[in-house]
């Protein structure tokens, strides 16, 4: 009897362990035999651009302090767009990324009221704002399945153009003009300028520039050098209109299987993004600076052109019905920016 025991125990042990070597194979992610962790971030910043050196600076504090862990970043879009790696990360072929406004509108919409034109002032107020409503950002991305990490801002952006010919806001109408899918803010940019919004994903817009199935568009410096774009722009309107947040997530079924020593490191990490977020700023000027070097033309738009276009779009766009936001927290961060202007 004893030893027909020993027999059934011995092959549950087996079937346990054959189970446990399955699911190491299946997952290439920490399991019974392994304390390794192995965690796949993807981004649409390219290798050259400040973000991605940020990003491999992370992961190379992360290493040094938790010695099992194993990071494979996928840059450039070399996983899709924005709404593609999403889809990756909820089927488990990446774990996290590093996303712009229009990956922050497909995880949490309602944060995508920061991107609001002509909303922030400076980086002061953007800093005020970002830190006093973190929390509350931070549950809509949960609410969502995802663990918000640190906002790894784009930054403020300015409009630029392949027509020589462009003096202001208006004259972008007459342009045709880059813009994501379904990207709410831009349509009505776009309809406000008098112009329809051409659709191109982020990989493919440097040949629709090359072609000519694009003229205008708006993005960070920073992103108009390290994505090449700049080499064919003749014009920037010298007018930071709008900021444009980023972020870095990690799905949170991935993060909470984490073990808690390391979710406590990689969150001290990367959550210092005042740190990083500096940095970015400081090459945004030196990209400016570039920009001067290689012919751009800086074009500062006249006062009423400005006051125009801020006015059409807080009329048109703030409270329009469409929103991703709640209108309710448009509000609170209006009354606040107005208190911290007086």
């Amino acid at each position: 009897m004893k030893r027909k025991d020993t027999k059934t125990t011995n092959k549950k042990k087996y079937h346990i362990l054959s189970l446990s070597f399955f699911l190491f194979l299946l997952l290439g992610e920490s399991s019974a035999l392994s304390e390794e962790i192995v965690l796949k971030i993807g981004t649409l910043a390219p290798t050259n651009s400040v973000w991605f050196q940020l990003l491999e600076e992370v992961i190379e504090k992360a290493r040094s302090r938790y010695k099992g862990v194993k990071f494979t970043v996928y840059p450039g879009g070399v996983m899709g767009d924005e709404e593609e790696m999403i889809r990756k990360i909820k089927s488990g072929q990446l774990h996290g990324g590093a996303f712009t406004v229009s990956g922050i509108k497909k995880i949490a919409p309602e944060v995508g009221v920061l991107d609001l034109p002509f909303l922030f002032k400076s980086y002061k107020e953007v800093d005020h704002i970002t830190s006093k409503f973190k929390k509350e950002f931070s549950e809509y991305f949960e609410k969502n399945g995802f663990k918000l990490i640190s906002f790894a801002e784009h930054g403020f952006v300015y409009f630029y153009s392949k027509n020589p010919n462009i003096t202001g806001y208006r004259d972008l109408g007459k342009t045709r003009i880059w813009a994501w899918k379904g990207e709410r803010v831009m349509y009505g940019i776009t309809k406000i300028l008098g112009s329809s919004p051409i659709y191109v994903q982020v990989p493919d817009v440097l040949s629709a520039l090359e072609t000519g199935m694009l003229e205008s568009l708006q993005t960070s410096p920073v992103a108009c050098l390290s994505l090449q774009w700049c080499k064919l722009m003749k014009v920037i309107i010298d007018y930071p209109y709008r900021y444009e947040p980023g972020v870095v997530v990690i799905y949170k079924k991935v993060w909470d299987s984490l073990p808690e020593d390391f979710k406590r490191i990689f969150t001290e990490i990367v959550g210092d993004e005042q740190k990083y977020n500096v940095k970015i700023r400081e090459g945004h000027e030196k990209s400016k600076i570039k920009l001067k070097e290689l012919g751009m033309k800086f074009i500062k738009p006249p006062e009423e052109d400005i006051k125009w276009f801020e006015r059409e779009i807080i009329q048109k766009l703030y409270y329009s019905t469409d929103t991703e936001y709640p209108h309710e927290l448009l509000k609170r961060i209006s009354q606040e920016l107005e208190n911290i202007r007086r």
